[in-house]
């Protein structure tokens, strides 16, 4: 929970959250929720019961439909933590967590958590996996997801399994669908969006692909930075 942030870019708001590779730190987040491809961006990020500005370069996003942005700041965000970034272990039906600000609900602790607020924490199931090289490596949970998530991690434990926590995707949203509306027992020409209930995320290895091919965040240890 600590590495989790409220951002926003622009006109769009969302999640984005911390990971260590190589001895250096990098920020986690949807790329639609940056909105850009290269270069430097001026993210927001909540802080102080506020959005304050923090300059960021972009590390690199993801291809085609692959909702995944990685961004590196000049400073360490959040504390160095055991969040081991894999899908190692991860299993059809385990129970797994996602962090994010839906609607930009949050809860201020203040010096509880350096004063940045903390995420809502919501639990779905490993609906399915599919993390084959060569298509999307994704993931289909079963959750109630909301405006706000995407970007956010999934975190999970294994099971049978002695270790930390494990960020194994980045939830880029939920999937939708149209019904029509009925007055009785008769069709009017309303529809209305609902949530299905299915959330989509993208396995964190295509984050760490990007950080390895362009390893430019702050350094958290001199002795394992590459």
């Amino acid at each position: 929970m600590q590495s989790t942030y409220r951002i926003a870019c622009e006109d769009r708001s969302g999640t984005c959250f911390t990971i260590d590779v190589d001895g250096r730190q990098y920020i986690v987040t949807a790329k639609h929720v940056v909105g850009r491809t290269e270069g430097k961006i001026d993210l927001r990020v909540h802080y102080c019961q506020d959005l304050q500005e923090l300059s960021c370069r972009i590390v690199g996003v993801t291809n085609d439909d692959v909702d995944i942005a990685v961004l590196a700041t000049s400073m360490l965000l959040s504390p160095p933590l055991e969040l081991t970034p894999t899908t190692s272990d991860l299993l059809l039906s385990q129970d797994v967590y996602f962090l994010g600000f839906p609607y930009g609900w949050h809860a201020e602790v203040g010096p509880l958590n350096r004063e940045f607020p903390l995420p809502l924490v919501k639990k779905a199931c490993v609906s399915m996996l599919d993390l084959r090289t060569g298509g999307p490596r994704l993931m289909l949970l079963d959750g109630h997801n909301n405006p706000g998530f995407s970007g956010g991690p999934v975190v999970f434990a294994p099971i049978n399994t002695l270790g930390a926590t494990r960020v194994a995707g980045v939830v880029s949203g939920y999937r939708y669908d149209w019904q029509n509306v009925y007055k009785g027992e008769e069709e009017t020409e309303f529809r209305y969006k609902y949530n299905t209930g299915v959330i989509v995320a993208y396995s964190i290895e295509y984050a760490i692909e990007l950080i390895r091919a362009n390893p430019i965040g702050a350094v958290v240890s001199e002795q394992n930075a590459s």
